[in-house]
């Protein structure tokens, strides 16, 4: 409440600042182990305060918040989609030297089986978008015509 135009939260804050720039002149945080190291980022960082000791409790049971499991469950589903790429990359040579009927048949089931990942990536993508912290970042869906035309462009019959 700011009736006599006194804000007490800036005052704090700036005493609290002025006590940290005072501590990094003395040399108090000089000798903090990992001193110019990048700090250990985890799931934690991104859930406001507010939530991290509910987070941890859950962590330490193996359970996470839903947005983490989900951004877990998009990325095994990504490289399982790169993965089945990788295959019909490996299978290509071979599948060239079948007929065009079958050659059509191998390019579709493979194309088939990624374009089925991508979609549902793509659609835990949205739930992943919808209820993550604003401070995490945001998941990028695949772009599955663009993907399309790669994949057929990649994959013609020789």
């Amino acid at each position: 409440m700011r009736e006599s135009g006194f804000d007490i939260q800036r005052v704090i804050e700036l005493i609290a600042d002025r006590k940290i720039e005072e501590a990094i002149q003395e040399g108090k945080f000089d000798d903090l182990p990992g001193k110019g190291k990048p700090l250990p980022l985890d799931e934690e960082w991104f859930a406001p305060p507010e939530l991290r000791p509910a987070i941890r409790l859950l962590k330490s049971a193996g359970v996470l918040p839903d947005w983490l499991e989900r951004a877990r469950e998009i990325e095994r589903l990504r490289e399982d989609a790169m993965r089945l790429w990788r295959i019909a990359e490996r299978e290509y040579p071979r599948a060239c030297q079948l007929s065009a009927e079958r050659f059509v048949e191998w390019r579709e089931a493979s194309w088939q089986g990624i374009v089925t990942l991508m979609q549902r990536v793509n659609s835990l993508i949205l739930a992943y978008n919808c209820t993550a912290p604003a401070n995490a970042n945001p998941q990028i869906p695949f772009q599955i015509e663009a993907e399309r035309e790669r994949f057929y462009a990649q994959f013609e019959q020789e």
